[in-house]
């Protein structure tokens, strides 16, 4: 901001009329990102599949990717808690951020499901992407601790649950969370079923 207050005093600032319009514009997306990710304006605090369908045209509405989105009938959310919610919530984020930022991906499909047959019981999520993929060593490296993919790490742990991530450059990315539902015996039999309601949340057209 500083930068483009001493453009707009210089002698010739109408030159700089366009620079200093994408700093600007620039500026107030890194400010409305930052809030959002402080304070999602659409999260509901018990309701994951909800604030999953939110986050899909939240992203869609914003960048040239489309979501898709499959949650299966039956799918049971009701014993995630709280924290449960949040965490799921930032880490499905960080992908979508990471799908649309770094990967350049043009189309993002989420699966969402309870286990099934031998599975461990709980909620799994699957989101893939065909963006141009990248080495997981390099990116995650052990003791990382910068955020993005190892926050991403970070906020499973902190809930218990799994994160596993494959990708291979020119391959797109595989994420898989897995959040245990410990309130069940072994023969929980939810999760299997037709999908029910497929949401394609496809984004806007440019205008030219």
């Amino acid at each position: 901001m500083r930068y483009c207050k001493n453009l707009s005093e210089k002698a010739d600032a109408a030159e700089h009329l366009k620079e200093i319009s994408a700093l600007l514009e620039k500026s107030m997306l890194q400010v409305r990102s930052m809030s959002y990710h402080l304070s999602p304006p659409d999260i509901t605090k018990r309701n994951f599949t909800e604030n999953l369908k939110n986050l899909c045209a939240e992203f869609a509405e914003i960048g040239a990717v489309d979501f898709r989105l499959s949650i299966l009938d039956g799918t049971d959310t009701s014993f995630l808690t709280e924290d449960d919610n949040l965490h799921l919530y930032r880490i499905v984020q960080e992908s979508f951020t990471n799908a649309l930022k770094h990967a350049e991906a043009s189309e993002v499909v989420v699966l969402v499901r309870n286990g099934l047959d031998d599975e461990e019981k709980g909620l799994h999520i699957f989101i893939t992407d065909d963006g141009k993929g990248f080495d997981v060593q390099q990116k995650f490296p052990r003791g990382a601790k910068h955020f993005g993919l190892a926050g991403m790490k970070k906020r499973a742990d902190l809930i218990g649950a799994t994160l596993e991530i494959s990708s291979e450059k020119g391959e797109g990315t595989q994420i898989s969370i897995m959040k245990r539902n410990i309130t069940i015996q072994k023969d929980y039999t939810r999760g299997g079923g037709t999908i029910n309601g497929y949401i394609l949340c496809r984004r806007r057209p440019h205008a030219h």
